[in-house]
């Protein structure tokens, strides 16, 4: 982790070559204070129990850490490139060119131009995820019905004219807003639907997130039934078990 902050400084540094002492001093403390910030982040969210932060501390805690790691690792990609250009430059440099093209690497000349240019398409692509991520995970509560007809020629005439809500990832765990829910409920409910089905990742881990939401779910009612299957997070894989006192094994048989 903290090797790839490093990495991606590096573009940072790059970028903000020509500023003036004092701002590459306030950039860097920024930069480093909020990767501090994400570590100490990290280690509460794995050694803590639940409990300790808080589920909409911890989830908003998740939700800022894993963008950015994911953020900084998609734009690296072009650092990289940016590396693996400048290394085979130098190398030619070195064996063909008697070194003159080994200076092109870290002073003057179209290297430096090509390196600038590379470490802002890696901060812009990684900003720009990271906006996306952000702009998803505050906009968790803007439903959307998208409606599929589904035609097939032996279809048996049971099945003519059947209406099924599908609905997966609800992860109760970064659900904070119970009255957001309760109107993407309702939302289903209006849609008068003959069969709900639930594709999974109920949770993020624990069955326990359900506890407070389990109320508003269990409105759901279909003429034909609501069934559901289980996800990858469903099975508790992702983290340490026991947990205040409760096994793995318990943990599922709680979440059917």
């Amino acid at each position: 982790m903290l090797t790839l902050d490093y990495y991606f400084f590096q573009a940072i540094r790059t970028v903000s070559n020509s500023a003036t002492a004092r701002t590459k001093m306030i950039i860097a403390a920024v930069y480093w204070g909020v990767t501090l910030f994400c570590v100490i982040g990290f280690l509460l969210f794995v050694f803590t129990e639940q409990e300790f932060l808080g589920k909409k501390v911890r989830s908003n805690l998740f939700a800022i850490i894993i963008g950015l790691f994911l953020a900084k690792l998609t734009g690296i990609i072009f650092l990289f490139a940016d590396d693996i250009r400048r290394g085979i430059q130098w190398i030619a440099g070195k064996l063909f060119f008697n070194n003159t093209e080994a200076e092109t690497m870290g002073s003057g000349g179209e290297g430096i131009t090509r390196s600038v240019f590379l470490s802002w398409v890696g901060i812009a692509t990684g900003t720009t995820l990271f906006g996306s991520l952000l702009y998803g995970f505050t906009n968790k509560y803007s439903y959307h019905v998208n409606k599929i007809k589904l035609s097939y020629a032996n279809l048996p005439a049971a099945f003519k004219g059947l209406k099924i809500i599908h609905i997966s990832d609800i992860h109760s765990g970064s659900l904070q807003d119970k009255r957001a829910v309760e109107a993407g409920i309702k939302k289903i409910l209006n849609e008068q639907a003959d069969l709900i089905l639930f594709t999974g990742d109920l949770v993020n881990d624990r069955a326990d997130e359900m506890m407070d939401l389990s109320e508003v779910f269990s409105k759901l009612k279909a003429p034909m039934g609501v069934y559901s299957t289980l996800g990858n997070h469903d099975y508790g894989d992702y983290v340490q078990w026991p947990i205040a006192g409760v096994s793995k094994e318990q943990n599922l048989e709680n979440l059917k």
